[in-house]
Formats: C-alpha cells, sequence, structure tokens
C-alpha cells in the first residue's frame, strides 16, 4: 500500500463518521431528521430513564456519548497517517485501531445481512425513517474498511 493511499484511508476514516455524529447531536437537541416527533420523545425519555448517570447528563446537555466515542475514532484515524501519531505508543493506536474496524465491519454486515433476511422490519420502528441505516452503518463500514488499510499501512511502516 502507498503512503498516499494509507493517508486517504487515514483521513476518509477521520471523517466517515462525520454524518452520524451530526444526526446524534441534532437528535439530542430535539431536532426531528429522519425520526418522528414520537421518535424523539422515546428517545429522549430512554436517555433519562435508562441511560447511566454521565451518558443522562451530557444527553441534557445536547451531548450523546456516542458522540464523543465517534470523536475518538477519528483522532485514532488521524493518529495513524499524521506524524504526531508515530509519538504514541504503537500498540495504543494499533490494538483499538484494528478492534474497532473489525468489530464496525461485522457489525455492518450482520445488520445488512438482517435487513436482507427479513430479521430486521423497518416498518416495526415507524419513528425512525430507513434511510437512517446510510449515515449509521454506512458510516460504520466506511470507518471499519478505512481504519483496518491505515492500520495495516501504519503496521508495516513502523515495524
Amino acid at each position: 500500500m502507498t503512503r498516499k493511499l494509507s493517508d486517504k484511508c487515514g483521513y476518509a476514516a477521520s471523517i466517515s463518521l462525520i454524518p452520524y455524529a451530526i444526526l446524534k447531536t441534532l437528535w439530542a437537541f430535539g431536532v426531528t431528521i429522519m425520526v418522528s416527533e414520537k421518535g424523539i420523545e422515546e428517545l429522549h425519555a430512554s436517555m433519562r430513564t435508562s441511560a447511566d448517570p454521565v451518558s443522562s447528563f451530557l444527553y441534557s446537555c445536547g451531548i450523546d456519548i456516542t458522540v464523543i466515542l465517534a470523536v475518538i475514532a477519528s483522532l485514532l484515524a488521524l493518529a495513524l497517517v499524521r506524524p504526531w501519531g508515530r509519538n504514541v505508543p504503537h500498540l495504543l493506536v494499533l490494538i483499538p485501531a484494528w478492534l474497532g474496524g473489525i468489530t464496525f465491519i461485522s457489525v455492518s454486515i450482520i445488520t445488512f445481512y438482517k435487513l436482507i433476511g427479513g430479521s430486521i422490519n423497518l416498518s416495526n420502528s415507524p419513528e425512525f425513517e430507513p434511510w437512517v441505516l446510510i449515515p449509521v452503518y454506512g458510516g460504520f463500514f466506511t470507518w471499519g474498511v478505512t481504519i483496518c488499510l491505515a492500520a495495516l499501512s501504519y503496521q508495516i511502516r513502523t515495524r
């Protein structure tokens, strides 16, 4: 893999979760995009009653905990291609990149398979528009593939 392709993969991974993060932030603020009013109300009620105290507090401030994780994932991707990433211990970068990438690819493929096979029926969740799967699982799959490719290149370059 060339350095140029590696950089492209790292940068692609760093931006692939932005649509997901924007969507989740909008929902935390009560904006009904790709979700109905009822869906937002249920989501907010769930975060107030079922979430851990930290997640619940952050959500009340308009911060979804998964958005923080998406930002961390983006920084991890940049660490694989930017010079400052070489100052981080290799395993501290490679282990989460490989594990996260493989997990995200697996979750995306399983979700797609269940959707095609009928195990996931979108009509059972009328609160959410079917298109919501694109920024969520599309972003997950893209991040998984590109972070794995960037991790492979990083691993080869830093032996």
